[in-house]
């Protein structure tokens, strides 16, 4: 496997006549085929499925790796490379993707977690300390990576989370229940807040955050190909200039707003300043500060509601 690259083991995932799968065949196909399609990690995106799809440790890997493999996980690990090959997120393939030292279920129609989302978490986490227990309320929730992450981190916190997609709120569900955080997360099926009007909470939420959607029009079509022909739709695009539900949530989310809590929205390139200069929501929001990511891109925007 990958400490031995020199292997002269046929490009087949059977090793010996008898037709014995092995995990060393099985690695060697997947290569093979992976660096066929283009994927250009192939040799590790290759372990990685096999040590998923084998429930194995790299470790046990490396020191069988003639070890025959049952057929019926063979086909799984098969299958597996060939939804890779064909271009779809290796995240998917997975099922799982790795977000603030937590692993979160992912599948088909629910938005792959990205690292610099972690910059809301920080920052909320630098907010809602200041309250003994504080409401959060995540818009956008998609995996729930951040309201799940949140009351990991904030045991003393509730938070409120809410998409438009019932698959997203599915996921989350699960994500919750994985991390223990199941009885402090509370989701709900809506567009943005205005279905929780009649919820009480008025002036009650301490922190809010938000990774809307704010791919521009114009860049869909530059957008890589796993994202835009695997990822939903509905989880980037933002209207003409991407900022579209987040001028929508900044209207709809004052009356919910403590006097001082927080806003914290993820924006994409040139994003930041725009939302900050036009502030039509200048008598209820100051900004607070901008934070950038570790590309250097202005991508997160906290905002104040002033009382």
């Amino acid at each position: 496997m990958v400490p031995d690259p020199g292997s002269r083991t046929p490009m087949n995932t059977k090793t010996n006549v008898s037709g014995v799968f092995t995990r060393r065949g099985l690695w060697h196909t997947a290569v093979a085929s992976l660096t066929r399609a283009g994927i250009a990690n192939a040799k590790q995106e290759s372990l990685w499925m096999l040590e998923e799809i084998l429930g194995l440790s790299r470790v046990e890997l490396y020191a069988e790796p003639d070890r025959p493999v049952p057929s019926s996980d063979a086909q799984r690990f098969s299958r597996a490379v060939q939804r890779r090959a064909d271009g779809e997120p290796l995240q998917y393939v997975l099922g799982s993707q790795e977000f603030r030292g937590l692993v979160f279920t992912v599948r088909p129609g629910v938005l792959i977690p990205r690292p610099e989302t972690e910059l809301l978490v920080e920052e909320a986490v630098l907010h809602a300390g200041s309250y003994p227990h504080p409401l959060i309320l995540d818009v956008g929730t998609g995996s729930g990576c951040l309201a799940v992450s949140l009351a990991h981190e904030l045991p003393t916190a509730t938070v409120l989370a809410t998409d438009r997609s019932p698959c997203a709120i599915a996921v989350a569900r699960e994500n919750a229940v994985r991390h223990g955080v199941a009885p402090r997360v509370k989701f709900s099926v809506g567009d943005l807040v205005t279905h929780l009007s009649s919820d009480g909470l008025t002036g009650k939420v301490a922190v809010l955050v938000a990774n809307l959607p704010y791919i521009r029009e114009d860049e869909w079509k530059a957008l890589p190909r796993d994202v835009r022909e695997f990822e939903p739709k509905l989880a980037l695009d933002g209207g003409p200039d991407g900022l579209l539900y987040h001028r929508r949530l900044l209207q709809d989310a004052q009356r919910m707003m403590k006097a001082g809590g927080v806003v914290i929205l993820e924006v994409g390139v040139g994003q930041a300043r725009l939302l900050c200069e036009e502030r039509p929501w200048s008598e209820a929001y100051r900004l607070h500060r901008i934070r950038i990511d570790g590309q250097g891109v202005e991508r997160m925007v906290c905002l104040e509601r002033q009382g």
